[in-house]
C-alpha cells in the first residue's frame, strides 16, 4: 500500500513536471511568432496557467503550512488569471469586439481577486477556518469557501460558458474544412476543462479532497493546443501571413458578414475610420451612401475612392468586402483633364465672343459704307448748287462721329484681341480701364493659353466690378517683359475677397471663382507663380510667367 502510494506521488508529480516542460515550450514557440493581440493572449494564458502548475507543484512538496501558504498565493498569480486569458483569446479568435474598459475592469477585478488571496490569513473572504494537515497523499489545507470565492467560481463559469457560445457560433458560420477542426479541438478543450472543473469544486469523488483535478483540464488544454497549433494552424501563421500583408497595403479593407457585423478591418481603414474601434456599423453605412452618391474620401492630402464587392464562393454570399482605394494620382489626372477641358471650353467661348465682336464690325462696316455714299451724294449735291459752308458744316460733324481707330495694347496679336475684347466689355459696364502692357511677340508661353488666362482673369475682374457702385470701377492691367513676362491685373471690389489655405480664391466665390481651375492649371503646366492679394475694396493677381 505504501509502494502504491508513492508511485501515485510520483507520478502525479512527474506529470506536473512533464506539464510545466509542455506549457513553458509552448509559450516559448507562442512568443517567437507573436505578431497580433491573439498572440499576446495565448501567451498570456500559457504563462498564467505555467505559473499555477509550478506554484500546484511547489504546494504539493511544500513541508510546512508558511510554505505551502506561500506557494498557494505563488500558484494563484496564474490561477487567477487563466479563465479571463483564455475568454480574451477566444475573443479574438471568433472576432468578437468589446470595450477596453470592459477589459480594463475584468483585469482590475481579478487583481481585486488576488489581493484577497495574499492576504488570507487576515480575513474570511476567501478562505475560512483553514486547517493544515499533512497525512494524506499530499499535504493540504482544509477550508471553507469565502464569498469572493465563490465569486471567482461564478466568474470562472461564466468566462466558459461565454466562450463555448462564441466557439459553437464561430462553428456555425465557417466554412473552412481546417478551421472547424480547430474550433471543434477548442471546444472539446473547454468542455473538458469545464466537467474536471465542476467535479474538482463539487467533490464528486474523494480523490478532490487530497488533488486538485482541475490542473488535468489545463494539462489536457496544453495538449490539445499542441496538436491545433501544429495540426490545425492555432496561430493562423498563413492566415496571420496573409493579415500581416493586408495591413501594409496602402488601401483599406473592410470585411462584413452577410448579417451586417464587420469581421475585419485592416490598419489603414482603422487609421481613416476611428471609429471602426467603437460604431463599426456607422462606418460601413457611412461607406454605402459615399458609394451611392459617387463620392470620395479626403484625408491627410491622399483622396480614397470607396468601392463595394460581393465575397462569394461557388455560388455561396459569404459577405461583403469595402475596399478604400488609394486614388489620388488618378484623381488629380482627371482633374488635370477637367482644367484642360475648361481652358478649351473658355478658349472656345472666348473665341466665339471675339466672332461675334468681328461679325458686329463687319456690319457696322457695311451700315458705315453704305452711310458714305449717302454723305458723299450729299457732299457733291451741296458743292454743286455753291453751298461750300453747308457742305463744310457736314463734313466736320461727320467727322466727330467717325469711329476711331482700335487700339494697339501689346505687339502679341493673340493678347491684344483678348485685351480689346474685355476692355470693350468693361467699358459698356461702365468700367475704367487703365492698360500699361508690355507683351512681345513671343511671350515664352503658348500665346492661346496665356490669351485665354488673361481673359479668364479679365472675366473674374469685370464680375467684381459689377457689384461696385459707378464711379469707383476700375481694372489696372500691368504687363512689363524681361527674360520672364511680370503681369498684374487690379481691380475694385465691393468687399475683401476671401483666400483658402493655398492663398487662391474660393472655386465657387461669387466674381472670383470663374475659371481659376484653368488659371491654376496654366501656372503648373508652365512652371509659372501666380499670387492673389486681397485687400478691403482692390483685389490684384499677380504672375511670373514663364
Amino acid at each position: 500500500m505504501f509502494c502504491m502510494t508513492v508511485n501515485a506521488h510520483d507520478l502525479l508529480i512527474a506529470i506536473m513536471y512533464i506539464s510545466i516542460l509542455g506549457m513553458f515550450a509552448e509559450g516559448l514557440f507562442v512568443f517567437n511568432r507573436m505578431k497580433t493581440p491573439l498572440h499576446a493572449c495565448l501567451l498570456l494564458s500559457c504563462i498564467a496557467i505555467l505559473i499555477n502548475t509550478t506554484g500546484y507543484v511547489l504546494q504539493l512538496r511544500a513541508g510546512s503550512l508558511d510554505s505551502y501558504l506561500t506557494a498557494l498565493k505563488f500558484s494563484y498569480m496564474g490561477r487567477d488569471f487563466i479563465a479571463l486569458f483564455l475568454w480574451m483569446f477566444t475573443a479574438r479568435l471568433c472576432r468578437r469586439k468589446f470595450s477596453a474598459l470592459l477589459e480594463k475592469s475584468l483585469f482590475v477585478l481579478h487583481i481585486v481577486i488576488y489581493l484577497s488571496i495574499l492576504t488570507v490569513e487576515s480575513h474570511d473572504l476567501y478562505y475560512a477556518k483553514m486547517t493544515y494537515v499533512t497525512d494524506g497523499l499530499f499535504p493540504m489545507l482544509l477550508h471553507e469557501n469565502g464569498i469572493v470565492h465563490h465569486i471567482f467560481a461564478q466568474l470562472q463559469l461564466a468566462y466558459i460558458v461565454c466562450a463555448l457560445y462564441w466557439l459553437f457560433t464561430e462553428l456555425r458560420r465557417e466554412k473552412n474544412r481546417t478551421a472547424r477542426r480547430r474550433i471543434n479541438l477548442m471546444i472539446v478543450a473547454y468542455i473538458l476543462e469545464t466537467v474536471l472543473f465542476l467535479i474538482q469544486i463539487n467533490g464528486v469523488f474523494p480523490v478532490t479532497r487530497h488533488f486538485d483535478i482541475s490542473i488535468f483540464g489545463h494539462i489536457i488544454l496544453t495538449i490539445l493546443m499542441y496538436v491545433a497549433i501544429f495540426r490545425y494552424n492555432l496561430l493562423g501563421i498563413i492566415d496571420v501571413a496573409r493579415e500581416y500583408m493586408i495591413d501594409r497595403l496602402s488601401e483599406g479593407i473592410i470585411a462584413v458578414d452577410p448579417e451586417g457585423i464587420v469581421r475585419y478591418y485592416n490598419r489603414p481603414a482603422r487609421e481613416l475610420f476611428p471609429k471602426l474601434t467603437d460604431a463599426p456599423e456607422e462606418v460601413v453605412a457611412k461607406l454605402h451612401d459615399l458609394i451611392s452618391n459617387g463620392e470620395t474620401i479626403t484625408a491627410d492630402g491622399k483622396i480614397y475612392t470607396p468601392e463595394e464587392n460581393t465575397l462569394t464562393d461557388h455560388g455561396e454570399n459569404f459577405g461583403m468586402i469595402y475596399s478604400i482605394v488609394d486614388s489620388t494620382a488618378h484623381k488629380l489626372n482627371e482633374y488635370k483633364l477637367k482644367a484642360d477641358a475648361d481652358i478649351l471650353e473658355m478658349a472656345a467661348k472666348s473665341m466665339k465672343d471675339r466672332l461675334l465682336a468681328a461679325e458686329e464690325l463687319v456690319q457696322q462696316d457695311r451700315a458705315l459704307r453704305h452711310d458714305r455714299r449717302h454723305f458723299e451724294a450729299l457732299l457733291l449735291s451741296l458743292m454743286e448748287d455753291g453751298k461750300a459752308d453747308e457742305a463744310k458744316k457736314c463734313l466736320q460733324e461727320r467727322m466727330e462721329h467717325e469711329p476711331r481707330a482700335s487700339v494697339h495694347y501689346c505687339e502679341n496679336a493673340t493678347v491684344n484681341a483678348a485685351i480689346t475684347h474685355y476692355v470693350s466689355l468693361a467699358k459698356r459696364a461702365g468700367i475704367d480701364v487703365r492698360i500699361s502692357a508690355n507683351i512681345p511677340f513671343d511671350p515664352g508661353v503658348n500665346e492661346m493659353q496665356l490669351a485665354i488666362t488673361i481673359s479668364n482673369l479679365l472675366e473674374n475682374a469685370i464680375h467684381a466690378c459689377e457689384k461696385v457702385p459707378e464711379g469707383s470701377r476700375f481694372i489696372e492691367i500691368t504687363a512689363k517683359y524681361k527674360d520672364q513676362l511680370l503681369l498684374e491685373i487690379a481691380n475694385s471690389c465691393a468687399e475683401k475677397v476671401p483666400l483658402d489655405e493655398g492663398g487662391h480664391p474660393f472655386a465657387d466665390a461669387d466674381g472670383h471663382g470663374i475659371g481659376t481651375k484653368s488659371v491654376l492649371a496654366f501656372i503648373k503646366e508652365t512652371d509659372s507663380e501666380i499670387r492673389y492679394i486681397a485687400e478691403d475694396h482692390v483685389f490684384k493677381v499677380r504672375m511670373m510667367i514663364g
